[in-house]
C-alpha cells in the first residue's frame, strides 16, 4: 500500500467509525446494550420470569388457602370425632346399663323368689310363735345362706322378731312399724326392696306371709352390697352405678359416693332411661344411661350407670389433638418445602435471565468491537506501511520509530483479538501440525513485545508431537497464554512484587495427549477475578480487554482439548491439553 493512500484510508476509517458517545455507550461493560429490533431471548425469558413470579404468587396464595382449608378440615373433623366418640360412649353406656339392670333384676328376683318360696309354706305361722318344725325349716333354708350377707328374720305384723339367723341380727334402732317399706308390705301384701332404716344400709328384701288373704307376717332378708357386690352395681373411682326405688330413694350404693343425694335428682336419672346423655352432679360433668330393673312383685326400680365425661373426653382429646398437630406439622412442612422449591426455581430463572442478558451484552459488544477493529486494522496497516518508509535522521528518531512500531503492533494484536471475538474462525481447515513448531511461532511473536526484554522465557519443548489442528487458531491461543504471562511478570517487576520474574513453557506427552504448560511467578490471578477468569471482558489489567483467555479456551475446546488454570504458591499455571494424532 502506497503512502499516498494513508490519509485517504484514515479519513475513510474516521468516517465509518461511530460517534464517541455511541462508542462509549457500546463499550461500557456494566450498562445494557441498545435494544435490538424484535423480541430478544432475554426479554422473552424476563417475561417468563415475571409470569413465573405471578404464578408463584398465585400458587402461594392458593397454598395459603389450601392450608386454611386443610387446617379447618382437621378442626372440624376433631369436633365431629369428639361428638361421634361421645355418642359412641353413650351407646355403650346404654347397652351397659341394660345388661347390668337385667343382671341385677335376675339376682334380686332370685332373692325375692327364695324368700317367697318359704313364705308360701303352709306350716309358717309367725303369730303362733316359733315352733320346732318352723325353726328347723328356717335353719335348714337360711343357716349361713350365701344369698343374704346380713341374715334373714321372721317378723310378726306388729314388728316382733320371731326368728332370725343370726340370732343377734340387727333390725335397726327405730320401730319397724314406723318404716315405709314395712307398712307398704303389710298394707298392699306385695314384696318390697328398700333400705333397712333411713338412708343407711343394709338393703332389705321383704316378702309378706299370707293366710286366707291376710298378711300374717314377713320374711326379711338383709344384705350389704359392699360385703358381697351385687351384679351391675359398683361404686368408687370415676364410674358408678346408682339404684333407685320407685319413690326416688337412692338404694345403692350406700352411702352415696362424693355427692349429696336428693329426691330432686331422681327425675333427671329417670330421663336417662329414655335417652342417654350428659349429667352434672355437684359440678362434675358425667355421661349417663339408665335402665329399669325388673323384679317380680317390685316396680319402679331403676339402675343408672354414670361415667366421668372429663376423663373419657380428655383421653380422646389428647389423641385427636395429637393427630391434629401431626396434620398441621405435615401440612406446614409441605408448604415450606414447596415455597423453598418455588423460590429456588424462581432464582434459578433469574440467574439464567441474567446470564442471557450478559451474553446479549457480550454479543452486542462483539459486534461493535468487530466493526471498530476492522476499521482500526485498516488504518493500522496504512500507518505501518508509512512507518516502514520512514528513515530516522538521528539516533533519537530511531528510538521514536521503534516505539511507534511497537505500539502499532500492540494495537494490531488488539484489533485481531477483537475480530476473532466478534467472528470466531471456524476450526475446519485442519491439517497435521507439529506442536513444537506452533509453540515456537507463538514465542517468536511474543519476543517482539517490549516486556519480553525484562522477563526471560524458559522453553522445554518435546518434538514429534503431532495433532490435527488449525495452526492459526492454536498459535493465537498459545500466543495469548505466553503473552499474558510475560506481561504479568513485567507488571510484578515494576510494582516490586517479584524482582526476578520468569516464564516457563514446557511441552510434553502424557498418554495420548500433548500437554503444554505455561507457568510464571508473578503472584497469580487476582482472587476476585478468578471466578470470572474465562468470561469475556473480565480483566484486572489497565491495558487488557479480557478477550485472550476466553478466545484461547474456545480455540482449544474446538480442537477437542482442555485449557485449565491452577494457582501456584508464587504464580500461575495454565495447562493446555490436546489429543495427539493417532499413528497407524
Amino acid at each position: 500500500m502506497c503512502c499516498g493512500r494513508v490519509p485517504q484510508l484514515v479519513l475513510i476509517a474516521l468516517r465509518t467509525l461511530p460517534s464517541p458517545r455511541v462508542v462509549w455507550r457500546m463499550m461500557r461493560p456494566m450498562s445494557r446494550p441498545p435494544p435490538l429490533p424484535g423480541p430478544s431471548l432475554s426479554s422473552a425469558l424476563g417475561e417468563l420470569a415475571r409470569a413465573q413470579q405471578r404464578a408463584g404468587r398465585s400458587a402461594t396464595v392458593g397454598l395459603a388457602l389450601l392450608g386454611v382449608v386443610a387446617l379447618a378440615s382437621p378442626l372440624l373433623a376433631y369436633r365431629e370425632d369428639l361428638q361421634n366418640a361421645r355418642e359412641e360412649m353413650l351407646g355403650n353406656l346404654s347397652s351397659q346399663a341394660q345388661v347390668q339392670a337385667e343382671a341385677l333384676g335376675v339376682h334380686l328376683g332370685l332373692l325375692e323368689a327364695e324368700l317367697r318360696r318359704l313364705a308360701e309354706h303352709p306350716q309358717l305361722f309367725p303369730e303362733d310363735g316359733s315352733s320346732g318344725p318352723e325353726v328347723a325349716m328356717l335353719d335348714s333354708a337360711f343357716h349361713h345362706s350365701p344369698l343374704f350377707s346380713e341374715g334373714v328374720a321372721l317378723l310378726t305384723p306388729e314388728g316382733r322378731r320371731v326368728w332370725s339367723d343370726p340370732a343377734q341380727m340387727s333390725l335397726g334402732a327405730s320401730p319397724l312399724t314406723s318404716r315405709p317399706w314395712f307398712r307398704r308390705v303389710l298394707a298392699e301384701g306385695v314384696s318390697d326392696i328398700n333400705l333397712l332404716e333411713g338412708t343407711d344400709g343394709p338393703l332389705v328384701v321383704a316378702v309378706p306371709i299370707t293366710h286366707g288373704g291376710k298378711v300374717t307376717g314377713l320374711l326379711v332378708g338383709e344384705l350389704r352390697a359392699g360385703a358381697r357386690p351385687l351384679p351391675g352395681v359398683r361404686s368408687g373411682g370415676a364410674d358408678m352405678s346408682l339404684l333407685l326405688d320407685g319413690n326416688g330413694q337412692l338404694l345403692l350404693p350406700v352411702p352415696a359416693p362424693n355427692f349429696a343425694w336428693s329426691a330432686e335428682r331422681a327425675p333427671r336419672l329417670r330421663a336417662l332411661a329414655e335417652a342417654a346423655g350428659p349429667l352434672v352432679l355437684d359440678g362434675k360433668r358425667m355421661l349417663g344411661a339408665a335402665a329399669h330393673v325388673s323384679v317380680p312383685g317390685v316396680s319402679g326400680m331403676l339402675l343408672a350407670v354414670l361415667e366421668d365425661e372429663e376423663r373419657d373426653i380428655a383421653r380422646l382429646q389428647r389423641r385427636f389433638l395429637g393427630e391434629l398437630l401431626f396434620h398441621i406439622a405435615l401440612l406446614g412442612s409441605t408448604l415450606l418445602l414447596f415455597t423453598f422449591l418455588l423460590r429456588r426455581s424462581y432464582r434459578s430463572l433469574l440467574a439464567a435471565e441474567e446470564r442471557l442478558r450478559h451474553q446479549e451484552t457480550m454479543a452486542a459488544l462483539g459486534a461493535a468491537s468487530q466493526l471498530i477493529a476492522h476499521e482500526v486494522k485498516n488504518a493500522l496497516n496504512g500507518i505501518q506501511a508509512a512507518l516502514s518508509l520512514l528513515r530516522p535522521a538521528a539516533t533519537a528518531g530511531e528510538v521514536a520509530l521503534t516505539a511507534l512500531r511497537a505500539q502499532v503492533q500492540r494495537l494490531g494484536h488488539l484489533a485481531r483479538s477483537l475480530l476473532s471475538f466478534g467472528a470466531p474462525r471456524a476450526a475446519a481447515l485442519r491439517r497435521p501440525c507439529e506442536l513444537h513448531l506452533l509453540v515456537e511461532e507463538a514465542l517468536q511473536s511474543v519476543r517482539l513485545v517490549p516486556e519480553s526484554e525484562d522477563v526471560p522465557v524458559q522453553v522445554a519443548l518435546q518434538e514429534g508431537l503431532t495433532t490435527q489442528a488449525d495452526p492459526a487458531l492454536l498459535v493465537s491461543a498459545i500466543d495469548n497464554l505466553v503473552r499474558n504471562a510475560v506481561e504479568a511478570g513485567a507488571v510484578a517487576r515494576d510494582t516490586g512484587l517479584c524482582p526476578s520474574p520468569w516464564v516457563r513453557v514446557t511441552l510434553a506427552r502424557e498418554d495420548n495427549e500433548a500437554v503444554l504448560r505455561v507457568e510464571d511467578n508473578a503472584g497469580g490471578v487476582d482472587t476476585d477475578l478468578e471466578p470470572r477468569l474465562w468470561e469475556p471482558f473480565a480483566t484486572a489489567r489497565a491495558k487488557g480487554v479480557g478477550l485472550g483467555l476466553p478466545m484461547a479456551r474456545a480455540a482449544v475446546e474446538s480442537h477437542g482439548g482442555h485449557l485449565t488454570y491452577t494457582r501456584l504458591p508464587d504464580g500461575s499455571r495454565f495447562t493446555l491439553r490436546l489429543p495427539l494424532e493417532s499413528t497407524p
